[in-house]
């Protein structure tokens, strides 16, 4: 599936957008503070960004550079007019690299913060001082537009998922989730080699009922144990899954439809033979066989109506 292509107009429209509630936010400071001379550039910042939205719709990223250098100088020159580097308006060097790079591709992210030399260029000829020591003035000025950076970073971070999880807890046995990914790995090398893959299904009888009286502790102890008990019947390159809370899934790779139920009949026996923590368990089975059943959907579509088929078939055995 091909990567839809970026709107090259969507990243400037949103910077646009953050610019003007940047420069309110700069005019509205200001006109608090009763710093009338720093009005000036807010205001013309605040009228800049209303053109660069009209520009974006047109145009899309075409000028997004020279906003950018303009949005700095402004900046500066607020900052320089009012209280310097250790005034009150330094904080917005920090929410201004903001603006720029949030909306943006991380690929133009050096640009966008490039034009932030400006705003040191200007302050430096309004004091050469940088607001008593030029040294932590810079450091200061350096360290706003970094944390600017690292917030935007931050936000377009994508949400970390949730860990896959490959074993279930109880058995030892890998989860539903593997299943997909192992069995096309086992029916692919099957394919090449021309021999046979058997799934068996192995159902605990009256589960629920278990988990009613003896809990979810109880009942997973009693699964745990008859994992102990199917494993103790596979081979090394066997491989088990644990697909539902009752239901286990094993698959046999070289060994064909009589083999598959073979060890599904011994597995179901020495299950029956004792208690499973004080308990009867029975198991219901299913086999299907892969060549006969060419693809891993219909495998496990022909497991589980074996699983049905041989429940029913004694159901009327029984009512003969």
């Amino acid at each position: 599936m091909s990567r839809p292509r970026r709107d090259p107009r969507r990243a400037a429209l949103v910077r646009g957008r953050l610019r003007v509630l940047f420069f309110v936010a700069l005019c509205v400071a200001s006109a608090l503070s009763g710093d009338l001379v720093a009005l000036a550039p807010g205001a013309l910042g605040l009228g800049a960004a209303v053109v660069s939205i009209v520009i974006a719709r047109r145009r899309g990223d075409d000028l997004a550079y020279s906003f950018a250098v303009l949005d700095w100088l402004l900046l500066g020159s607020a900052v320089a007019l009012g209280a310097g580097v250790h005034g009150a308006f330094v904080a917005a060097v920090a929410a201004l690299p903001f603006v720029h790079l949030l909306p943006s591709p991380q690929a133009d992210w050096p640009y966008l913060l490039l034009p932030s030399l400006a705003l040191v260029v200007l302050l430096g000829a309004a004091d050469p001082t940088l607001g008593g020591s030029r040294a932590v003035g810079l450091l200061e000025l350096f360290a706003l537009v970094a944390s600017g950076a690292v917030a935007a970073a931050l936000l377009r971070r994508p949400p970390r998922r949730a860990p896959v999880v490959s074993v279930d807890a109880a058995t030892g046995f890998y989860t539903a989730r593997r299943l997909p990914v192992l069995l096309q790995g086992l029916l692919a090398a099957a394919t090449r080699e021309h021999a046979a893959v058997s799934l068996v299904s192995l159902r605990l009888s009256h589960f629920e009922d278990i988990r009613g009286f003896a809990g979810p502790e109880g009942s997973e102890a009693l699964v745990g144990t008859v994992a102990r008990r199917v494993r103790r019947h596979l081979r090394s390159d066997d491989l088990a899954f644990r697909v539902a809370p009752d239901t286990f899934l094993v698959a046999l790779p070289d060994r064909d439809l009589g083999a598959a139920r073979a060890l599904a009949a011994a597995i179901a026996g020495d299950v029956a033979a004792s208690l499973v923590d004080g308990h009867r368990q029975h198991l219901h089975t299913g086999v299907a066989c892969f060549p006969t059943v060419r693809s891993l959907d219909g495998l496990l579509h022909e497991v589980r109506a074996d699983a049905r088929r041989v429940p029913r078939e004694l159901e009327l055995a029984v009512a003969q």
